[in-house]
């Protein structure tokens, strides 16, 4: 807690120290009295303290060590501090009797001339205020509020006359009045302030000018280019910047697929091909051949050639190797004649049910019997869950159901636009990707993971530079030196197939007189706002004049045309 600490003069009376106690800005008031003051003697001044106290909603304080103070404070409840630095506290019989018992120590009397022992002391102070006995505290403590403003008055009158201190009651007049004066210095300042904002910073004004105007259909035949460096507004050629925003849809979903990932059989297969020599003598001989791919069937099992394997007679020797025997001479030539071709192949699919024993029982090939003689083994099986096409399919019906209603992606693609543009609408699109599982089709998927397919929906529009479109309309308007375009409308574009289209840019103008902000603010700037109205009605197409001040005791217009709002609107005349 802030405290306030009050040095009391050997002069000052009753009067003076309870000014300064009600005066005090802080609760807490310590006052400090000088050694050889009797104000505080007094059992009346110390109640009249405590009272002050009270009213005034202070704590006190009164720091010293002499023994009748203390007394006197103990009966009326008044703090005590030794020093400043020590704590305070209302004293007690038990502090009393431990002054009283310090028989050796000194104390300066009031007068000034000699020492004492605390109890000498306290003998004297009750000569010398004649009192207080305990009877005397008692009746003081029973006085009411007038007899002690009496007892007040009393003992101010038995006070030895001084001299009045000017500087003190002048300090105590201001401070009396200080917060008045604070108060009413800032009211000061505040009414200041408020007259310099009223008259300086407040006044504006909006001028409201309404022109009549002809409105007139606009079509011109335009054309587009991407390529910004061909852009010629006088032909009528603009720049057409297209937008995209593409939409990433994604659905997960379960896989039904399976796929045996096992081994693939394999082995070797006999191939054999046989002729009559003599038939395709000088006939250009006879060839037999497997080429690698050759498919062979044992059942509903199929086996491919892995390997090739061909021989051939050249029909023109006499003599040929079949059945691993030669035949030789014309006659032997017109018998039998087998080519057995061996080749690798391995089965189309794995599993467990393509190894086969030796066996006889193949389809034939291009006429030639098909045999085994040693095993094809090595098949297994395996099934494990892949992504089928069917899984897909039905992945991509769902997310075109879902996202059925495109008003979000177009929306979003709108909002990026710049607002100083014109959109070709007929340029929309809408275009849906084809859709990407991932895992891809085929693919085997983990035990407890789930496929995804996700679609990319791209929205694309094309837009025109809204500034250009104008600055074409205005070359191809035909206007009188006295006449302008107030408004554009809202152009737009017909008949737009493609970026290498023709298209009609369509809108309604409104023309009128020549009107423009530089010539109001001319005729408006530090003008009375009636004489402003009349000057700006003699305008030829003027039709009505409108003048808002921003406050209704601004009766001009002010100088400075940041605070001038033009308004400039059009109303449909005649064509």
């Amino acid at each position: 807690m802030n405290k306030e600490v009050i040095y009391l003069e050997p002069e000052d009376d009753i009067t003076d120290i309870l000014t300064k106690l009600q005066q005090a800005e802080q609760k807490l008031v310590i006052l400090v009295p000088p050694k050889k003051a009797a104000i505080l003697r007094s059992a009346v001044n110390i109640k009249l303290v405590a009272k002050a106290s009270k009213e005034a909603k202070k704590a006190t304080v009164i720091v010293t060590q002499d023994p009748g103070i203390m007394k006197l404070a103990m009966g009326s409840k008044i703090m005590i501090a030794k020093t400043l630095q020590s704590r305070p506290a209302v004293p007690t019989e038990a502090d009393f009797a431990e002054y009283t018992k310090m028989s050796s120590e000194q104390v300066i009397n009031d007068d000034g001339l000699g020492t004492a022992t605390v109890g000498d002391a306290l003998k004297d102070l009750d000569k010398k205020e004649k009192g207080p006995t305990d009877h005397d505290l008692k009746d003081a403590k029973t006085l009411t509020d007038d007899e002690l403003d009496d007892k007040k008055q009393n003992d101010a009158k038995d006070l030895p006359a001084k001299k009045p201190r000017k500087a003190d009651k002048g300090s105590s007049k201001f401070a009396r009045y200080r917060k008045q004066i604070i108060a009413g210095s800032i009211a000061s300042v505040l009414l200041i302030a408020l007259l310099v904002w009223a008259l300086v910073f407040a006044p504006a004004v909006t001028i409201a000018v309404s022109i009549r105007a002809t409105a007139t259909n606009f079509a011109e035949n335009v054309s587009f280019t991407e390529n910004v460096a061909d852009e010629n507004i006088e032909e009528g050629k603009f720049f057409a910047e297209k937008h995209l925003y593409e939409q990433k849809i994604s659905k997960d979903f379960k896989a039904t697929g399976t796929e045996n990932r096992g081994n693939k059989a394999s082995g070797k297969v006999d191939v054999s091909f046989t002729f009559v020599p003599f038939t395709y003598f000088g006939e250009g001989g006879y060839t037999a051949s497997v080429p690698a791919g050759t498919v062979f069937s044992n059942g509903s099992k199929e086996y491919v050639a892995t390997t090739s394997a061909s021989n051939s007679w050249d029909g023109e020797t006499t003599s040929v190797t079949c059945d691993n025997a030669k035949l030789s001479g014309a006659s032997s030539l017109n018998k039998d004649c087998t080519f057995v071709l061996t080749v690798n192949v391995e089965a189309t699919a794995p599993g467990e049910d393509y190894n086969l024993e030796s066996s006889n029982t193949w389809s034939d090939f291009n006429g030639a019997s098909v045999a085994n003689s040693a095993p094809i083994s090595g098949g297994t099986t395996d099934q494990v869950t892949v992504v089928s096409q069917n899984d897909v399919n039905l992945a991509r019906i769902s997310i075109e159901e879902s996202a059925a209603d495109e008003s979000d992606g177009k929306e979003r693609l709108y909002g990026e636009l710049d607002k100083d543009v014109i959109i070709i609408e007929s340029s929309y699109k809408r275009e849906q990707g084809e859709p990407v599982s991932t895992p891809a089709v085929g693919s085997e998927v983990g035990e407890g993971a789930e496929p995804k397919v996700e679609i990319v929906v791209a929205y694309s529009v094309y837009t025109v530079d809204k500034a250009k479109v104008e600055e074409y309309i205005k070359l191809k308007t035909q206007l009188a030196d006295d006449q302008k375009i107030y408004t554009y409308g809202e152009p737009y574009f017909e008949r737009f197939t493609d970026i290498n289209s023709v298209a009609r840019l369509k809108t309604t103008i409104k023309t009128g007189p020549t009107v423009t902000e530089e010539g109001i603010l001319e005729k408006a700037r530090g003008r009375k706002i009636g004489e402003i109205q009349s000057a700006l009605r003699s305008i030829t197409g003027v039709s009505n004049v409108e003048i808002t001040p921003s406050f209704f005791w601004v009766s001009s217009v002010p100088d400075d045309p940041n605070k001038i709002t033009i308004e400039l609107k059009t109303e449909e005349g005649e064509s």
